[in-house]
């Protein structure tokens, strides 16, 4: 059985890795710190096409989907607030269109992803039961999505068992579908994988992350996001299952992805990065896990910027790990 030395740890990494994967959309409107500029430009875009799409009446399906192409790009630069704000004004909207109920429940999700991201484990909990009372009325392909989405909550909450089965019930329903969503795939692996070792059982979830990752690579454009937390999910796996220097290799491969990929104040990167860092405590490699840890200092105080304001608890949670 696998020692877990702090249910605050997990509790970090678990949020942080998972919310970077609930949807499609977020994964897209990532940015590094040097794209910046251009996310802002793009947030500057689509005020005005809001304000032009009230103007000119357009239908309240068409002004959700630009109030939630506003949330996606204020939630990859960090701005927690406009971006729960903007979700909300899209989901309202979405609310009495119902030929778009799978883009009210994925809306949902994405809210949820947001949640996750700054530690607000029960709003992300009722967002995600949102979604999943929407798609029950869809048919079983979209209600495994959601019961993947949940599995993500009950590993938050140490619900190991109940996280693997949700995961694998979800994982077995997308895959009977035609079409299955290539996002909650990846999350019922991720979820799989960290349920499975934090239960004694890192063999198996070792297959899972190496099913993460070819997922990844088959499903995403080279070096995604997506790839990153993959990675860096096979290196957890590789580490608890004995191979640590396979597992070293993987995770700062997915950091270097990351890095690239993410503002430096998004708390996901963050979370990458304290996984890391309990890897090198572990390995009594203290003057880098101190370096890691005066680095993701410094990205807390950037949150205070794009934030504007909202609680990174990065702080706390990097403490935890000392």
């Amino acid at each position: 059985m696998i020692a877990l030395s702090s249910p605050l740890r997990w509790k970090v990494y678990l949020l942080l890795l998972i919310a970077v994967i609930l949807h499609v959309d977020l994964t897209r409107a990532q940015t590094s710190d040097v794209q910046i500029t251009t996310s802002q430009a793009r947030i500057a875009q689509d005020l005005e096409l809001i304000r032009t799409a009230e103007q000119n009446h357009l239908s309240e399906a068409q002004r959700a989907a630009l109030w939630k192409a506003l949330a996606l790009n204020y939630h990859a630069v960090s701005d927690f607030p406009k971006a729960e704000d903007a979700y909300n004004k899209a989901l309202h909207l979405l609310k009495t269109a119902p030929s778009y109920r799978e883009e009210y429940a994925s809306t949902f999700d994405d809210l949820a992803s947001l949640y996750l991201t700054y530690d607000r484990l029960e709003d992300a909990e009722s967002a995600m039961k949102q979604a999943f009372k929407v798609r029950e009325k869809l048919g079983p392909a979209y209600v495994a999505m959601s019961e993947v989405h949940l599995a993500d909550i009950a590993l938050v909450r140490r619900q190991f068992k109940k996280a693997e089965s949700l995961a694998q019930h979800g994982l077995e329903g997308m895959e009977s579908s035609p079409t299955p969503p290539s996002t909650s795939m990846l999350s019922a692996l991720i979820t799989l994988t960290y349920a499975r070792c934090s239960r004694g059982h890192c063999s198996e979830g070792l297959k899972n992350a190496e099913q993460a990752v070819d997922f990844a690579y088959k499903n995403s454009e080279p070096e995604s996001v997506a790839d990153g937390f993959a990675l860096e999910t096979l290196g957890f796996a590789k580490w608890k299952s004995g191979s640590k220097q396979d597992g070293e290799k993987a995770m700062l491969q997915a950091l270097q992805i990351l890095r690239a990929k993410l503002a430096p104040a998004d708390p996901r990167l963050a979370g990458a990065m304290l996984q890391y860092r309990a890897y090198l405590v572990e390995a009594n490699r203290q003057a880098e896990a101190q370096e890691i840890h005066e680095e993701v200092t410094r990205m807390t105080r950037q949150a205070g910027v794009y934030c504007q304001g909202c609680a990174v608890s990065v702080y706390s949670l990097s403490n935890a790990l000392r």
